[in-house]
């Protein structure tokens, strides 16, 4: 099946496709949906075919019973899915306010509660489709008793119960800080250490790439418009959307042969309709097949997503920490947790070497600039060292999260250039405005300067 979607849909769509599906609430629901409907017909049909003599008597119950069980699952259950909706829809808003809008899509797509949910849907479904056949089939066919269905939803109407309660504590431990940061973190880590990012330029081996350290802007380097050759034709975005997946392979294969592609988007950008998402030089013969390949080989959607955009997930916790920081909510212990956990990303992203900037296979080249260490790390850490520059723990925990990745790099003889670490930190210790700092605190963020 998987392989059928895959060819029918190409790689870069159907990965796209789970991913949206993921982030959906209702689809999880949906398939409980389906599935209690084809059990209750199951349960009813085995109610249908074995007699009282069959049953253990703890077991035995009655057409009046079994209606009245069915009636109250189904009527507890419909408010206990209304009341986890709505503490769904709180979450989401408070996630919006007090974090990011931007981890929005996480909370829906929260494995649990779609579980959850789906769980408590199915039951209510289960029970409202055999309170429905519990009834007499034909003049002299008797009444059919479902006992084994009273059973099971008696059973799955105890699990739902837990379910929500345990809901609840799921989603107030998954509103703590420490949560939201480890969450966004270990999904961005993933993204960096994934076996299925490879083809889009982000294997460990490889990624991050290779730059100017020091470009910025459009994200193009070294391959910018002005380096594409003459002959070269644009392979145009056929809609606006942000650039979510790049696969470097799927390029390669619908490259003519002896033809060299030049992407001009990095992941994460936003392209408007009809600008070149890369060029391809020279003209292939066969044009529109040409393009109509290389177009499946890059996903565009309404939003950046982690499905290989490191950047979103180092944006995600930079965007907790800032708000953190602002003078409406001033909580630099928040920032502070932020700040760890970004170093932690630093650490991973600095165990991968930089990349080749140019790819070839078969006689085909593919030229793509993917951002450099110090662009992560700047993007990351810049606006928090800018925010929150007057407050002396934000300042510290900056500095020595710095320091920390430094050593590790050092200790474990990490890939990634120790240079930028120590520039930051540099630019940090200097930027600091120290003005109402006690003196052991200026003494104790100097110390932590590298020495010249």
């Amino acid at each position: 099946m998987y392989e059928r979607l895959r060819n029918l849909l190409g790689i870069v769509r159907l990965r796209q496709l789970v991913d949206q599906v993921r982030h959906r609430l209702s689809f999880v629901p949906g398939l409980y949906v389906i599935g209690a409907f084809f059990v209750a017909q199951v349960t009813l049909l085995i109610d249908r075919e074995l007699s009282d003599q069959e049953i253990p008597q703890v077991f035995i119950t009655t057409v009046d019973s079994a209606r009245s069980v069915f009636t109250a699952i189904a009527g507890g259950l419909i408010t206990s899915i209304t009341l986890l909706l709505s503490m769904m829809l709180i979450t989401v808003q408070l996630a919006s306010s007090q974090f990011s809008p931007r981890t929005l899509r996480d909370w829906l797509g929260d494995a649990y509660l779609k579980n959850t949910i789906g769980l408590a849907l199915g039951t209510t479904v289960f029970s409202l489709v055999a309170l429905r056949s519990t009834r007499s089939f034909a003049e002299g066919d008797g009444e059919i008793v479902p006992h084994t269905s009273v059973i099971l939803a008696v059973v799955l109407g105890v699990v739902s119960l837990f379910g929500v309660v345990r809901s609840v504590d799921h989603i107030t431990q998954s509103l703590q800080i420490g949560s939201v940061a480890r969450r966004i973190a270990s999904n961005t880590i993933e993204v960096i250490e994934s076996g299925d990012a490879v083809e889009a330029g982000q294997r460990p081996s490889q990624a991050p790439s290779t730059g100017n350290p020091g470009t910025t802007g459009d994200g193009l380097g070294e391959h910018s418009e002005a380096n594409v050759p003459d002959d070269a034709i644009a392979i145009e975005a056929p809609s606006s959307g942000w650039v979510q997946q790049i696969r470097t392979a799927s390029i390669l294969e619908r490259l003519p042969d002896g033809a060299t592609g030049y992407v001009a988007v990095p992941l994460g950008s936003f392209v408007p309709r009809g600008t070149p998402l890369m060029w391809v030089s020279p003209e292939p013969a066969d044009d529109d097949p040409c393009r109509t390949g290389l177009l499946d080989a890059f996903a565009l959607g309404n939003t950046r997503t982690l499905q290989q955009d490191i950047g979103f997930g180092l944006m995600q916790l930079t965007d907790i920490a800032v708000r953190a920081l602002s003078p409406g909510v001033n909580d630099p212990s928040t920032a502070n947790d932020l700040v760890v956990h970004l170093g932690d990303v630093m650490l991973a992203l600095w165990s991968q070497p930089m990349a080749e900037g140019e790819t070839q296979d078969n006689g085909r080249t593919l030229v793509r600039r993917h951002p450099h260490h110090v662009e992560h790390l700047r993007r990351a850490f810049d606006p928090i060292r800018r925010y929150g520059s007057a407050d002396p723990t934000v300042m510290l925990t900056l500095v020595r999260t710095l320091r920390m990745v430094a050593v590790e790099v050092e200790r474990r003889s990490l890939p990634g250039p120790t240079e930028p670490l120590d520039e930051m930190i540099s630019d940090t210790v200097a930027g600091a405005q120290k003005d109402g700092w006690a003196s052991y605190e200026i003494d104790q963020l100097e110390s932590l300067a590298p020495s010249a």
